[in-house]
């Protein structure tokens, strides 16, 4: 399993006669194959307290974790020897180290950068790749585009996989919230391909894997069931120049770069019904509560709420929610039922890029057109 694509390829017959997609299969894979590495991540495992008697250390010892050894995969970007992977491939490791493309050795390597919330680390090993896979252009990927996964599921070396884009959705929970939209493939991913990249048939990264949905009721490790995610390139190479400077970069940065239109709302969904029928509002949307002044909510023209209801929640809390706001009831067409909805929307939209927003205020409903800032006010 150790000797790689390298020496299957050179046992393989010459590509002639191969159908147009397998033979770029071949291409892709012998080509950028070589690029991947192997991520081995050494977790310590948990030591007796100092304070515990020798006597009982023998009765201790079986209930306490021992050391592991997790893998995963990356892929070098550049010739310095920078590798990316996911965050929570190298995550709590003691010490991370590599294998390259058919060498059976193993290398340490470095954590030089990583941004935690949207499960990206960049390590560094001082060896110069023999390929470095090229960054490709997430924004201009289509459903049903070829989608090529290499990687190391199981700890099985270099494995290369197909399928297409499956759907470029928003989040749907499969990673942590801050990352907006993911790539959806069916190309097979299991454990073990975290961190490897997803390439579309020019052999360009369009996506690094992260995780995949496992069927309910799943017995031990999740395994591939067609439905497999993974985080726009673009969104990396956004946060490239932060990780290779060197930084951990805490949610507060990410959210300071995020698009904003200056809003506060609440979903109407949290409102009783009575609270609703009294006070004539609809069924379901966002209830502007504030609008930041200067901000291009202010300036299109939204209002938030100047009249307020008292609420008790379960716990016995109160809180003052407003009641005479307008209420957002659609972005860019898609309706609005609960923040993230809006959030994740104006997160996915270009620099410049308006949102146009449906907009109920006393009974009357009208569109206006917003253009987020980008970073806090």
């Amino acid at each position: 399993l150790s000797r790689g694509l390298g020496d299957v390829y050179k046992r393989q017959p010459s590509a002639q006669g191969l159908l147009p997609d397998e033979a770029n299969t071949v291409e892709i894979a012998a080509k950028y194959g070589p690029g991947v590495v192997l991520v081995e991540s050494l977790i310590p495992g948990q030591s007796l307290p100092q304070n515990v008697p020798p006597q009982f250390a023998p009765f201790l010892q079986p209930f306490l974790q021992p050391p592991q050894v997790g893998t995963g995969s990356g892929f070098f970007i550049d010739q310095e020897g920078h590798i990316l992977t996911n965050y929570h491939v190298v995550q709590g490791a003691s010490e991370v180290r590599v294998r390259l493309y058919g060498d059976p050795k193993r290398y340490p390597a470095k954590v030089v950068g990583a941004v935690p919330a949207l499960d990206l680390a960049l390590l560094q090993v001082e060896v110069r790749p023999k390929v470095v896979l090229p960054l490709g252009d997430s924004d201009r990927v289509l459903v049903g585009q070829k989608a090529i996964a290499i990687g190391n599921p199981f700890g099985l070396e270099f494995s290369v996989t197909t399928g297409v884009v499956s759907a470029i959705r928003q989040n749907p929970g499969a990673v942590d919230p801050l990352v907006p939209k993911l790539i959806q493939t069916d190309a097979p991913i299991n454990p073990g391909n975290s961190g490897g990249p997803l390439l579309d048939s020019r052999g360009e990264v369009i996506g690094v894997n992260t995780a995949i949905l496992s069927p309910t009721g799943q017995v031990g490790a999740p395994q591939y069931s067609g439905i497999g995610f993974a985080i726009p390139i673009n969104l990396v190479k956004a946060w490239l120049p932060e990780m290779r400077a060197g930084k951990q970069v805490a949610e507060a940065e990410i959210l300071a770069k995020r698009p904003r239109i200056g809003v506060q709302v609440l979903p109407l969904a949290a409102l009783p019904p009575e609270v609703l029928s009294q006070y004539g509002l609809p069924p379901e949307g966002l209830m502007v509560e504030k609008v930041d002044p200067g901000s291009p909510a202010a300036k299109a023209g939204l209002r938030g709420a100047t009249r307020f209801v008292t609420l008790t929640g379960p716990g016995g809390q109160a809180a003052q929610v407003g009641v005479d706001g307008d209420v957002l009831l659609e972005a860019n067409g898609n309706p609005l039922a609960f923040p993230p909805d809006l959030a994740n929307l104006i997160a996915n939209l270009k620099p410049g890029e308006a949102v146009v927003l449906k907009v109920w205020r006393a009974g009357k409903t009208f569109e206006v057109r917003v253009v987020p800032a980008r970073g806090q006010p």
